[in-house]
């Protein structure tokens, strides 16, 4: 599964847009598939424009999608929809004001007030969802297809347009409790040819998993699951070969590696099977 992390992603200036976005993410917070819009546009909303259930509750909560082209939520915006919420139907446990606006101290701590004077009285407390929090729930792993829904230009098919893929990543490597090597390696992939029956010219050599050893620059090809004669061509030192193969076996997808998180690893192997290592070269 594809990593998306750091995207700079900017806010709708559609009403309609964002609260599709916000409909879309809010079903997933809540866990409601439920959750619909209130009325249309133009009809009195009561302060609220999306509702839902808390998963697996009876307890109503309402979303405010605010757009503010200017990054600006006022405390008015906020004092204006609460008191119009308060008599919506049916009574809500929480409302939320989803915005384009930038996360801010100040209007966070109003929405704290508010929390309080309602709690007091018996009503909802009120929570505002900046867009900053907005950014964080959407490129979350679990969110990518909402990502690439509603931002699929950030995106490029890799495979449509034959680019490899890669991740430099370090493997430490030894024997015993130690490690005494270091390696500097590139591990990427192919994009599978659209002929599955492809095997001249280029087709031959797509679809496949490739190893760089930045190291000693070598570079070559490898099957899943890959041996150490796939390697020998990459590391000087069988031994070496033999215990990056026994890392690369031991990663249950390298998918996730190539797009994963973690450029660090570690692989080593015990004394005992070392010596059988050795005396398997003496076959």
């Amino acid at each position: 599964m594809s990593k998306i992390r750091n995207l700079q992603l900017a806010p709708p200036t559609d009403q309609s847009e964002f609260e599709n976005l916000c409909l879309a993410l809010w079903k997933r917070i809540l866990e409601d598939p439920n959750l619909q819009r209130v009325g249309r546009r133009g009809q009195d909303q009561e302060g609220v424009d999306l509702i839902g259930r808390k998963s697996e509750t009876l307890n109503w909560v309402g979303i405010q999608c605010k757009v503010r082209t200017g990054g600006i939520l006022t405390k008015d915006d906020v004092s204006h929809d609460v008191k119009k919420a308060k008599d919506f139907n049916p009574r809500l446990s929480e409302l939320f004001f989803a915005t384009t606006a930038s996360r801010d101290a100040k209007i966070q701590t109003f929405a704290r007030t508010l929390t309080e004077q309602n709690l007091s009285i018996g009503s909802f407390p009120v929570t505002i969802i900046a867009w900053d929090d907005i950014v964080e729930e959407l490129t979350k792993e679990c969110n990518i297809d909402l990502c690439y829904r509603f931002y699929s230009h950030f995106f490029v098919d890799y495979e449509k347009r034959g680019i490899a893929i890669s991740r430099i990543v370090q493997v430490s490597i030894g024997v015993g409790c130690n490690p005494d090597t270091s390696y500097e390696l590139m591990i990427g992939k192919t994009p599978p040819s659209e002929d599955s029956a492809g095997y001249s010219g280029l087709d031959y050599w797509r679809g496949n998993y490739i190893i760089g050893n930045w190291t000693e620059r070598t570079f070559d090809t490898f099957p899943l699951p890959p041996f150490p004669s796939d390697l020998e061509h990459v590391f000087k030192f069988k031994r070496d070969a033999y215990i990056i193969t026994k890392w690369l076996a031991s990663i249950a997808s390298i998918d996730d590696l190539i797009y994963g998180d973690d450029d660090s690893h570690i692989m080593l192997i015990s004394e005992n099977e070392y010596r059988k290592y050795l005396d398997s070269l003496k076959d």
